[in-house]
């Protein structure tokens, strides 16, 4: 990104990476909430590694459901399972071992290239409607 572009280009752009509305991103940089309006060059962002900009998502309500897809990878089945955004981890592998009837030790769940660590939130991965969810079986030698 450049300081010329906006700050909602930003968010266009995380919307793109992680599947997150732009009306639901806050970014924040240095305890200042960025404007989505306002050129990234206005808050001196000069894009370097030690700049941290923080990325917090409005949460869904609490009790809506969404449909995720599971992607059986090398199997070819795939299927939805409804979660809420507040769910854990281990619900869904709880609900994927019984869609699939596969041993909940014996498979991994990956967002984004991302191993979901089973006591975190669903959210903490950005799951939203028909967010992909990746799951490969744990091959072990005997």
């Amino acid at each position: 990104m450049t300081a010329s572009e906006l700050v909602f280009d930003l968010k266009r752009k995380i919307k793109q990476e992680l599947e997150v509305g732009v009306h639901r991103q806050n970014l924040w940089y240095k305890g200042i909430e960025l404007d989505n309006e306002k050129k990234i060059g206005f808050y001196a962002l000069c894009g370097d590694e030690t700049e941290t900009v923080t990325l917090v998502v409005d949460p869904l309500p609490s009790d809506l459901k969404l449909h995720v897809l599971v992607k059986f990878l090398g199997h070819g089945s795939n299927g939805y399972v409804r979660v809420r955004e507040t769910d854990m981890v281990s619900d869904l592998h709880g609900k994927v071992s019984r869609y699939w009837g596969i041993p909940l030790n014996t498979f991994t769940l990956r967002r984004l290239n991302v191993e979901m660590v089973h006591d975190h939130p669903l959210h903490a991965y950005y799951i939203n409607e028909a967010s992909e969810i990746q799951l490969s079986v744990d091959i072990q030698p005997r």
